[in-house]
C-alpha cells in the first residue's frame, strides 16, 4: 500500500495536487497538520482517495484531531504534528509516546525538515514541508510502502 505523507502546507496546496496529478499509485494521504483545512481542496480534487488529517499548532478546527493511531496493513501508525513532543528540540519525548503506544512507527512534521530513523524498531519519520520548506531546501513529501511486513520509504521534492 502507498502511503502519500504531507504536513505544513501553511495555505500552499499546488504541491499536493501537482504530486497527486502525476503519481496515480496514492492509496492514502496522510496530511499531519498545519493548514489541515487545505486537504478540503485536494479532496474534492481527488475523491477517490483515502485520507487521514490532524492538526497542527495553526489549525484551529476542533473537529480535526490532534492525534491519532491507524492501521495499515497490520503496521499501527501513530501520527501527530509534534508540536506537543517539542520535536524542534529533540525526538525523544515522540519517540517514547510511541514507545508506550507500542506502535510500528510515528508520523510527525512542525519542524519542516525531511528525517527518517529507527529507535528499536520503529519508524519515526518527518516528511519535511509540502508548502512552506525550511530556507534553501525544496518542497518535501514521503511516500511510504508497506510490503512484506516492512516499511519502504522514498522522500521526494517538489519544484
Amino acid at each position: 500500500m502507498s502511503i502519500f505523507v504531507f504536513s505544513d502546507s501553511h495555505g500552499i496546496t499546488d504541491g499536493i495536487i501537482k504530486v497527486l496529478k502525476k503519481d496515480r499509485h496514492c492509496e492514502l494521504v496522510i496530511h499531519l497538520g498545519d493548514f489541515a483545512k487545505d486537504m478540503d481542496a485536494v479532496k474534492r480534487k481527488f475523491e477517490n482517495l483515502n485520507y487521514e488529517v490532524i492538526r497542527g499548532n495553526n489549525d484551529w478546527d476542533r473537529n480535526v484531531p490532534m492525534e491519532k493511531i491507524i492501521e495499515v496493513k497490520c503496521k499501527k501508525i501513530f501520527i501527530t504534528h509534534g508540536h506537543y513532543y517539542g520535536v524542534k528540540s529533540d525526538y525523544q519525548r515522540i519517540i517514547n509516546k510511541g514507545k508506550v503506544l507500542g506502535v510500528d512507527a510515528v508520523f510527525f512534521g512542525h519542524t519542516h525538515v525531511p528525517e527518517e530513523m529507527f529507535c528499536d524498531g520503529m519508524l519515526v519519520l518527518n516528511p519535511g514541508s509540502i508548502g512552506r520548506p525550511v530556507y534553501g531546501r525544496n518542497k518535501t513529501y514521503c511516500v511510504v510502502d508497506v510490503k512484506d511486513n516492512k516499511f519502504w520509504t522514498e522522500f521526494k521534492s517538489v519544484k
